[in-house]
């Protein structure tokens, strides 16, 4: 071999030493950024949801603190393994692998896979969100609703990714596909409101009435199992006069009730109205 014939090998040597370099180079420099993206966005994730928890205590909402971090976990897990799966395949298509007939394979399989199983993926995505954004957990009093179509209502039972299961007061046990609830009212999250009507016939004067009212009213914000029932430091008071007629005055009483309490109050407080008002109360004294 020839000085010239040494000079060109040499060079083809070195401009493919190059390109192996330059593919190398490039393949780190994805892995790097993926990675930094990954705690980026890690980073974020942690901010929003220490900031919901947060929110959650300040605010005594009721939380799943393992449901939580188990979700915390998932969503953390699910980003990280989307970045580093589209990292794959930048790399892949670096070194020459037809990635686009891969795509193709994957999308046709996706497109049956999504005729057979379009309720299912949206069952599984809703439920995501359910658990994501803390609609209602295991426990829970809730009703649940379809484009203002009411689906189910009473107590979660079962809070999975797919369904839910609600028992109502009734005993009957409901399954439904978490795709089909678009709208809940959940009467767990802080506090249930506590009210009593009542119907009492005016035997002195108004003035009269209205004093031994706050007197019962007054004794039970003093008594320790009303305040073991009462949410936080609220007190029972009288909400407003709803109507003066034949001379019987109807008096709504109210406060919040710990969740799961309401019924509680409301049955002592009628207790003792019908106590302190045995002959005043007329016969559809609450409603």
């Amino acid at each position: 071999m020839n000085i010239v014939e040494k000079i060109r090998t040499m060079i083809k040597d070195i401009d493919l030493l190059i390109i192996v370099l330059e593919k190398v180079l490039l393949i780190v420099s994805i892995f790097v950024m993926a990675s930094i993206l990954v705690r980026i966005v890690s980073r974020i994730i942690d901010y929003v949801m220490t900031k919901r928890e947060n929110t959650n205590k300040k605010f005594n909402i009721k939380f799943n603190e393992k449901r939580s971090e188990t979700l915390h976990k998932l969503v953390k897990s699910a980003v990280r393994y989307t970045i580093y799966f589209i990292a794959f395949f930048q790399v892949l298509s670096i070194l020459g692998v037809n990635t686009t007939s891969i795509v193709a394979s994957a999308g046709i399989a996706s497109v049956a896979i999504g005729f057979g199983a379009q309720s299912l993926v949206k069952d599984i995505i809703s439920g995501f969100f359910i658990i994501l954004e803390g609609q209602f957990d295991v426990g829970d009093n809730v009703k649940v609703y379809n484009q203002s179509a009411f689906i189910a209502g009473g107590v979660v039972i079962s809070l999975g990714l797919r369904s839910t299961k609600i028992r109502s007061a009734n005993g009957e046990v409901y399954f439904v596909p978490n795709g089909s609830i678009n709208q809940v009212i959940n009467y767990s999250l802080m506090y249930n409101l506590a009210v009593v009507e009542l119907s009492i016939k005016i035997e002195e004067s108004i003035e009269k009435v209205e004093e031994r009212v706050d007197k019962v009213i007054v004794a039970a914000n003093n008594n320790n199992e009303y305040q073991g029932l009462l949410y936080k430091n609220d007190k029972l008071h009288i909400d407003y006069i709803e109507k003066i007629a034949d001379n019987v005055v109807t008096i709504h009483v109210i406060g919040k009730a710990k969740v799961g309490k309401k019924n509680d109050i409301e049955t002592r407080l009628r207790r003792d109205f019908y106590k302190e008002f045995k002959s005043s109360l007329t016969s559809n004294e609450e409603k």
